[in-house]
């Protein structure tokens, strides 16, 4: 790693503000520090990780002593595109991928939809959907995704009128914000911080043309004071922290570029009192204020002001691809994949050599037999001289030949890198992974996949998107009052990306199988297919699909009248079965009521038998009494009659 080889601010130069020493010392003390840490922790998987990217071979990367082929599979590489893709697709899939959220209470929403359309408009013109973008690849490739927010005045070409010989086009100066996604080797933060609220600094660091520097502190916003010098490769050093090791990122061929250095954190109050005004409400309870700082060539101070943002907060974001708890850096496609990917590289590498030694072996020969100073070098048409038979002088020596086993080998190695890094490709072939053969083997590699998909975006929203839209609102809000006037709520609504909604498709075409046509559900799924698919008229579809689904207002009255009148035949059918239903219950109790009067009849009729039958031996018992009375009645008489006859005798 280069460092600076003259003292600390030797660079300074007389014309300096008094002062500025003892901050440049501070900042410069802190950044140096942290920066070495970083570099000692990660730079050099950052170099490898990059190299296996970009498909660059270093000798850092053998696999082995002696190794010869210099392939690199790009097994990492379709890894981090096809993340990156899936990601990026997930974000931007709609139109309009900012929502803003109003207050509930509010019923006008009108000046809410109106700063939503500006701000779309806004970022589309600053090119923020690229630099997010970039920050994604960023975070797949390294690990952790960096985005910095600048302000800056842009002039906009409006058509105010329409004049004889054409529209009149006048220019406006209008604030905007723009993201710049920041490499993780040009960023420093605090060693001690895991995240970017608890860090006492955050430092963006850079190579600047001289011009830029120059042009800033011609406007005014550098002190004029500083005396910039670019570093070149004969002159002043490079500062240290620059890796030097990766081609892609070799800087002594920027001559005349400016070291510099934007520090955004805490310093102590004493340190800023000489160079600006300090209210007693910036300095915190330890005796810090915010501030930002920057500086060139890591010698001179161009600028330093207090925090100049409503909200006192820090104009960089970052997440982490994946949690790495305890630390701010996290881990990226490439860290999960390195390992794998050097077995692949270390599978294909040795095959390679040994296809080199097969097609171009080597040759054993009886120097006793060959002429002097021999040419081995082969070509067309070569005449080897030799003393005997060349059979007997030459001879190829074969180490062995290649096993067919290697194929399968190095297919399970791509698995493997597949499997680390969550990539939903089917490369592997049927023989080595029968899941590729089957419809639901693939989706249940997808269903994998998609949740891991799905924490990553996570991440992204809750660590970048959303704080870089709501600090992004904050600033438009603060620089343009007129154009955004109030303060909202701001979230991302970020969709799937493209595996899980081709997955999701494929999901709701086998429902449109089991569900009739006839049922809304199907109307509805099929607007669903068309809204995650790719088509470029994905929202005419859409439209016309709820137009297809909305009833023409004559049809629906038709079909009011329709539903009325059979609600009318069901209610007349009703009555008749009621009124049937009743006819049948008062037979039925006719039936029954006959049926009883029957009953009751036959069993009066046994009782008029029973009292004939008791009024008969009542009489014939009269008859019995009557004659007995006779009978007596006679005997009395005859005895009445036989007294009389005594009486008279």
């Amino acid at each position: 790693m280069a460092q600076i080889n003259d003292p600390l601010n030797a660079n300074v130069i007389p014309n300096s503000g008094k002062g500025d020493l003892g901050l440049v010392s501070y900042v410069t003390e802190l950044v140096r520090a942290s920066r070495d840490a970083r570099n000692q922790n990660y730079q050099a998987k950052w170099d490898a990780y990059e190299r296996t990217y970009r498909g660059i071979w270093s000798s850092a990367d053998a696999t082995r002593e002696g190794e010869r082929s210099k392939i690199i599979a790009p097994a990492i590489t379709q890894a981090i595109d096809s993340t990156t893709a899936s990601i990026v697709d997930a974000i931007f899939s709609r139109q309009q991928w900012v929502d803003v959220s109003d207050e509930v209470s509010d019923e006008d929403h009108s000046e809410v939809a109106r700063s939503q359309a500006h701000l779309l408009e806004d970022l589309e013109l600053t090119n923020v959907p690229d630099a997010i973008a970039k920050v994604v690849l960023n975070g797949c490739l390294y690990g952790t995704g960096i985005g910095k927010i600048n302000l800056i005045k842009k002039r906009i070409p409006v058509v105010s009128a329409q004049g004889s010989a054409g529209p009149v086009v006048d220019f406006i100066e209008r604030p905007l914000v723009v993201l710049q996604d920041i490499p993780p080797w040009e960023f420093v933060i605090d060693s001690q911080a895991r995240d970017l609220d608890s860090a006492l600094f955050l430092a963006h660091e850079t190579h600047v043309p001289r011009n830029v520097v120059r042009t800033k502190q011609h406007r005014g916003i550098y002190k004029k004071s500083a005396n910039v010098m670019g570093f070149n490769t004969s002159g002043n050093p490079f500062p240290g922290g620059m890796p030097a090791v990766n081609p892609n990122r070799t800087y002594a061929d920027k001559d005349g570029s400016v070291w510099v250095t934007e520090y955004y954190g805490l310093v102590p109050a004493r340190l800023v009192r000489p160079h600006v005004d300090v209210p007693a409400d910036r300095i915190e309870g330890n005796g810090m204020v915010e501030v930002i700082v920057t500086l060139a060539n890591e010698a001179e101070l161009l600028r330093i002001v207090l925090n100049p943002y409503k909200w006192r907060d820090r104009p960089i974001m970052a997440y982490q691809h994946s949690y790495v708890p305890g630390k701010f850096w996290g881990e990226g496609i490439a860290g999960k994949g390195w390992n794998s990917q050097r077995g692949l590289d270390a599978e294909l590498r040795a095959r390679m050599d040994a296809l080199g030694l097969l097609t171009s072996p080597m040759m054993g020969a009886d120097i006793t037999r060959l002429p002097r100073n021999p040419d081995f070098r082969i070509r067309p048409g070569k005449v080897w001289m030799t003393r005997g038979r060349p059979s007997e002088v030459l001879e190829p020596i074969i180490l062995g030949n290649i096993e067919p086993s290697t194929f399968n080998q190095s297919s399970e190695m791509e698995r493997l890198v597949q499997v680390a890094t969550g990539s939903v490709e089917a490369n592997a072939p049927l023989n080595t992974d029968r899941r590729n053969e089957t419809a639901s083997g693939i989706s249940m590699i997808q269903s994998s996949a998609l949740k891991r998909m799905r924490l990553t975006m996570r991440n992204i929203e809750r660590q970048f998107l959303n704080p870089f839209i709501r600090k992004a609102m904050w600033r438009l809000m603060q620089f343009n009052p007129e154009r955004y006037p109030a303060d909202y709520e701001f979230c991302i609504k970020g969709t799937m990306g493209i595996v899980a909604r081709e997955f999701e498709q494929a999901s709701l075409t086998g429902l449109l199988s089991v569900i009739p046509a006839e049922s809304p559900a199907h109307g509805l799924i099929i607007q669903s297919i068309v809204e995650m698919s790719g088509t470029p008229k994905r929202d005419e579809l859409v439209a016309a699909l709820k137009q297809a689904m909305q009833p023409d207002p004559a049809q629906q009255q038709m079909q009011q009248q329709m539903q009325q009148l059979q609600m009318q035949m069901l209610q007349e059918e009703l009555k008749a079965k009621q009124l049937e239903n009743a006819k049948t219950e008062a037979e039925v109790s006719l039936t029954q009521a006959k049926a009883e009067r029957e009953r009751i009849n036959a069993a009066l009729e046994d009782d008029r038998v029973a009292v004939q039958q008791a009024n008969a031996a009542a009489a014939r018992d009269k008859n019995i009494i009557n004659d007995k009375q006779t009978a007596i009645q006679a005997r009395k008489v005859e005895v009445d009659a036989r007294k009389v006859d005594k009486k008279g005798d």
